[in-house]
C-alpha cells in the first residue's frame, strides 16, 4: 500500500475506533500522519500505540487492524534498512 493511501486508511480507522483523541480536522491528520512517514521512529510509535489502544475494543475489524499494522511495519522496516542516500 502507497504511503498516501496507508495514511487515509490509518486515519479513517483510528478514527472509527477513536484511536486517536486529536480534535483537528480528517485531512489536518492525514497530512500529518503521511508527513512523518519518513521518520522510522515516529512509524514504529504508531504502531506501539495502536496495538496498546485496541486491546480494550472488542467489536473491531481485526483483519482490517492486521492489514494496517503490516504495512506499517512493512515501511517502518523499509525506513529502517534502507541505503543512505548518495551525495
Amino acid at each position: 500500500m502507497n504511503r498516501k493511501k496507508l495514511a487515509n486508511e490509518l486515519t479513517d480507522f483510528c478514527l472509527e475506533y477513536r484511536i486517536f483523541n486529536i480534535s483537528c480536522g480528517t485531512a489536518e491528520i492525514k497530512r500529518r500522519i503521511e508527513e512523518q512517514f519518513i521518520d522510522p521512529v515516529f512509524v514504529e510509535g504508531l504502531i506501539n500505540m495502536i496495538i496498546v489502544k485496541v486491546k480494550n475494543h472488542d467489536d473491531m475489524d481485526i483483519d482490517r487492524l492486521i492489514i494496517l499494522l503490516s504495512d506499517l511495519e512493512r515501511l517502518r522496516l523499509e525506513l529502517e534498512y534502507k541505503e543512505p542516500e548518495k551525495v
